[in-house]
């Protein structure tokens, strides 16, 4: 299950302890852009596996700037997370998110 299956949640999969939350993982987001936490230990926190590290990865590409742009880019992945998470319209699926965010 990648990152994003893990942060929008399926009530199908049996084991709900991989469902990441939402508003913690921008928390985390926030900490790895301006400290004092690392990618590694994100990634350690919620036993990412490889697919899931890697979209991580991709996902803090995208936050790059001046700590303003920091700032508006995570909270907008927040937000587009949060109506993933209500399979909201144009953000009901995994690959929607993805394109949305271009990774």
């Amino acid at each position: 299950m990648a990152l994003i299956e893990r942060l929008m949640g399926d009530p199908f999969e049996p084991n709900q302890s991989l469902k990441i939350p939402v508003h913690q993982f921008a928390a985390a987001c926030y900490e790895v852009a301006f400290g004092p936490r690392t990618v590694a230990q994100i990634k350690t926190y919620w036993a990412m596996d490889t697919a899931t590290a890697t979209e991580f990865d991709a996902m803090v590409a995208l936050v790059t700037g001046t700590d303003a742009v920091k700032h508006r880019t995570i909270f907008q992945i927040e937000q587009v997370l949060l109506l993933a998470e209500l399979r909201t319209t144009f953000y009901d699926t995994p690959a929607l998110v993805r394109a949305r965010f271009g990774i």
